[in-house]
């Protein structure tokens, strides 16, 4: 499951919830979300619109809401590129179809201030470094290619700066990767930048103090609990 990450935007931008949606359990992929408050309370499960799935990722758009996309379904083509927007009240849409290549394992986060990237991925033996910009009404732009960014899965995004992204991290397909790729506030992906932190993939990022990020936690073959700051 993946969440919003509006509620650490909230005393930059006024948004004082969250969402977590989607994911697998012990009988499926499952559609439903959960509703997080402005004290930290989640909700109850909330079943949702969309269509179960799994190996997603998600991030805020349009300075109020969210949007999920991506992943993996449980019928055939599998991999799809397909999203599901999120109202400012947390009311999950319907399926979008995708635009974008179909493919799971990949990051999100948001830039520009109030528009969403989706980034890199993975669909069977193949690893993609492409990302698709979600502009500040929710619409998902077709592939367009990283700057020489590694092909991987995994990998993990979070806002920083106030108005720009990074992705970091991740696997591609031969062994776990440190590096970064910063996303410029017009959305455009820069080149690798040699990251100082220990290479692994299935980290998680967020947003904090207003205009910082913070990578934390992960897997290299064994479990990790170290954090990496990224200044503004």
């Amino acid at each position: 499951p993946t969440i919003d990450e509006a509620v650490t935007d909230a005393p930059s931008k006024g948004n004082q919830e969250g969402i977590f949606g989607f994911g697998n359990d012990a009988s499926g992929y499952v559609g439903m979300s959960n509703l997080v408050s402005s004290a930290g309370v989640v909700g109850t499960d909330v079943t949702a619109v969309g269509t179960g799935l799994g190996s997603l990722s998600a991030c805020e758009y349009g300075g109020d809401k969210g949007i999920f996309g991506f992943g993996h379904t449980a019928s055939s083509p599998y991999m799809t590129g397909r999203t599901n927007l999120v109202s400012n009240t947390g009311v999950v849409g319907t399926d979008v179809t995708g635009v974008g290549t179909g493919r799971e394992k990949t990051a999100a986060c948001e830039y520009g201030g109030d528009k969403g990237i989706f980034g890199y991925g993975k669909n069977g033996a193949t690893y993609y470094s492409i990302t698709n910009l979600v502009s500040n009404g929710g619409v998902v732009a077709s592939d367009q290619a990283a700057t020489t960014g590694t092909a991987r899965q995994y990998p993990s995004a979070c806002e920083y700066g106030d108005d720009k992204g990074i992705f970091g991290f991740g696997h591609d397909g031969s062994s776990y990767v440190g590096m970064t790729n910063l996303v410029s506030n017009t959305g455009v992906v820069a080149t690798d930048v040699t990251a100082v932190g220990t290479a692994r993939g299935w980290a998680a990022a967020c947003g904090y103090d207003y205009d910082k990020g913070i990578f934390g936690f992960g897997y290299d073959g064994s479990a990790l609990g170290m954090t990496n700051l990224v200044s503004n």
